[in-house]
């Protein structure tokens, strides 16, 4: 089938139409998953700080644990 220059053009006009409408429709979805959760974000960052804080908190205890077992390898050995 042949398609001269104009349909082909129009058939590029319709495809460009189609993508912004894509594109607006995601934005939207995305624009109304804000809305309904607006503390998401809080709470992301809640869960961040929490799970960075055990983390310290288990390195904070593994050098304890290391100085106690440390300490007392050194006690029976009379080192």
């Amino acid at each position: 089938m042949f398609h001269n220059d104009w349909t082909l053009l129009q058939l590029a006009k319709e495809r460009e139409r189609d993508l912004m409408r894509e594109h607006e429709h995601d934005r939207l979805i995305r624009q109304a998953e804000l809305v309904n959760h607006p503390h998401r974000h809080t709470l992301y960052d809640v869960l961040d700080w929490v799970g960075r804080q055990l983390v310290r908190w288990g390195e904070r205890l593994q050098v304890r644990h290391a100085m106690v077992h440390h300490r007392a390898l050194t006690h029976t050995t009379g080192g």
